[in-house]
C-alpha cells in the first residue's frame, strides 16, 4: 500500500528552499497540495528503494526510472581519455570520471575540489545529526536541510555544468540572506559575531561548517579563474560564497533562540 506524503509533512521534514531536491520512499504519492507545493518551489524529487537505489522521472518520461543519485542520469555514457582521446574500455586505478564523457588523472584540480565538496557535504550531515540534540529550534533544523541539499546541487552542477541556482532558506530568497549576512544589526537586532566558546556548540558546529565553504569557495577560484583573471564558472564562485552567508545568519538565528529571543527570518522585509 502506497504512503501519501502531505504538505504538512513535507513541511516538517524538509526546508523546502526553491530548487533544492527532497527524497521519499519509493512507494509514496503525494497529495495534490504536496505536488503544488514542489511544482511551486522547482524542487526535485527522487525515490529510494530499501536497497538503496535512486529512481527519478525523466524528461518526456511518465514511469520514474533507476538514475544515478548524483547526476540523475538513466544510462551511462562511454568515456575517453582526456590525454589520448581514445574510448577507455576498463578504467585504469589512475584514472575516474571527470564526466559522463571525459576520463582524467585523479589529480586532476576538479576532481581535488570535489574532494573538498565531499568532505563539505559530509560535515553538515554529521552537524544536521549533532545540531540541537533535544529538538528545541525545529526550524532552524529544517534549515540545514536546506543548506545540506543546496550543498549536493553545487557538487552536482560542477560535475555537470548546469546552471547553479541561487540559495533559498525556505522561502527566504538570496537577496534577503546577502543583506542579512552583511547588516544583522539592522535586520536581526544583534551585530556580527566573532566565534568563541561562550556562543555554545550549536553556533560552533555551525561555525565550522562555514570555514568549510570557504575552503570551497577558495579551490573553486582556483580551479576556475586563470592567471589572466578569466572567470569560467562564476556561478559556482557565486554558490559558495552565498552559501557562506546562508551558514553566517544561521549561526546568527541560533545564538539568538539560544538566548531566548526567536527571529522568523522569513519575516523580514528589505528596504527598497
Amino acid at each position: 500500500m502506497s504512503t501519501f506524503i502531505t504538505e504538512n509533512w513535507l513541511r516538517e521534514n524538509f526546508g523546502l528552499g526553491w530548487g533544492t531536491e527532497v527524497h521519499l520512499p519509493v512507494d509514496s504519492r503525494l497529495t495534490p497540495a504536496a505536488h503544488q507545493l514542489l511544482e511551486e518551489r522547482k524542487i526535485v524529487v527522487k525515490h529510494v528503494d530499501s536497497e538503496g537505489r535512486v529512481f527519478a522521472v525523466q524528461k518526456g518520461e511518465e514511469t520514474p526510472l533507476q538514475v544515478h543519485p548524483l547526476t540523475t542520469s538513466s544510462h551511462r555514457e562511454q568515456a575517453v581519455c582526456l590525454l589520448c582521446q581514445q574510448t577507455v574500455k576498463q578504467k585504469p586505478e589512475a584514472l575516474t570520471h571527470l564526466d559522463e564523457h571525459t576520463m582524467v588523472a585523479k589529480n586532476h584540480p576538479r576532481l581535488i575540489l570535489r574532494g573538498k565538496l565531499d568532505t563539505l557535504i559530509a560535515r553538515i550531515v554529521l552537524t544536521e545529526l549533532e545540531f540541537d540534540p533535544e529538538n528545541k529550534y525545529p526550524w532552524l533544523h529544517i534549515y540545514l536541510a536546506d543548506i545540506r541539499s543546496y550543498a549536493g546541487n553545487l557538487l552536482k552542477s560542477e560535475v555537470n555544468g548546469n546552471e547553479m541556482t541561487s540559495i533559498h532558506l525556505g522561502t527566504v530568497d538570496e537577496a534577503v540572506l546577502h543583506a542579512v549576512s552583511h547588516n544583522p544589526l539592522k535586520y536581526l537586532g544583534h551585530d556580527h559575531i566573532v566565534p568563541e566558546k561562550s556562543q555554545g556548540r550549536n553556533v560552533a558546529l555551525l561555525n565550522l561548517l562555514r570555514a568549510e565553504v570557504r575552503e570551497v569557495e577558495l579551490e573553486i577560484s582556483r580551479v576556475f579563474i586563470t592567471a589572466e583573471l578569466t572567470i569560467t564558472r562564476a556561478d559556482l564562485i557565486r554558490a559558495a560564497n552565498r552559501l557562506s552567508s546562508a551558514i553566517y545568519v544561521l549561526m546568527l538565528l541560533t545564538l539568538q533562540a539560544e538566548q531566548g529571543k526567536m527571529i522568523n527570518l522569513e519575516k523580514v522585509v528589505l528596504e527598497q
